[in-house]
């Protein structure tokens, strides 16, 4: 049993490398907006919406760990944006792969990083818009991209997350001119997943 982080900024290719993953490990997805999106729908992109979600989550990885015999992966591949000079996100990560690591179970952040051009060109892929209906007003999804792009840090620093995390196996990978295919190849096997 075991988590699987995908860390990176929007339209990165987090979900697509998430639903390529799931195809070839003992793995099931949850990719931020499933949960994001329920809260938001009614109290907007709030700060309680955020709250309720990520409590959710958690409660969600609490039972995963706890209901072995019944779980129907052994794996959850979650993905999420985080601002690596946010206090608040920092310590959801912590709270996340606790819950893991303290069940002895196997935790592993996966960063993709691209260039920006090729998330603007990623941020309005048919496949993005069909399973994230907040991001169906582009004008407003790229405003978002760019605004976060540049009032936020969402690619750590060189050995951030080990000196952050030392008990979590760590893979950072430029994505941009890789294929979500390619990319779970280099994670399967840099973590002998299969």
């Amino acid at each position: 049993m075991a988590l699987i982080v995908l860390i990176g900024s929007q339209a990165v290719g987090k979900m697509t490398v998430g639903q390529e993953l799931e195809k070839r490990i003992d793995g099931k997805l949850l990719f931020n907006h499933q949960t994001l999106d329920l809260f938001a729908d009614f109290l907007g992109y709030s700060k309680p919406a955020f709250m309720l979600s990520d409590r959710t989550r958690k409660e969600l990885f609490k039972a995963f760990v706890t209901n072995l015999e019944n779980n129907t992966t052994k794996t959850i591949i979650f993905t999420v944006v985080i601002d690596f000079d946010s206090a608040y996100d920092l310590e959801f990560l912590q709270d996340i792969s606790s819950i893991f690591l303290e069940a002895d179970q196997e935790v592993y952040f996966i960063e993709l990083v691209a260039k920006l051009r090729t998330r603007l060109k990623r941020n309005v892929h048919e496949d993005r818009l069909k399973m994230k209906p907040s991001k169906r007003d582009t004008k407003f999804s790229r405003r978002e991209l760019l605004s976060a792009a540049k009032h936020a840090r969402l690619e750590s620093r060189e050995q951030e997350l080990n000196t952050l995390f030392p008990p979590v196996k760590h893979l950072k990978i430029n994505n941009t001119k890789l294929s979500p295919e390619e990319v779970c190849d280099r994670i399967i096997e840099a973590f002998q997943l299969e």
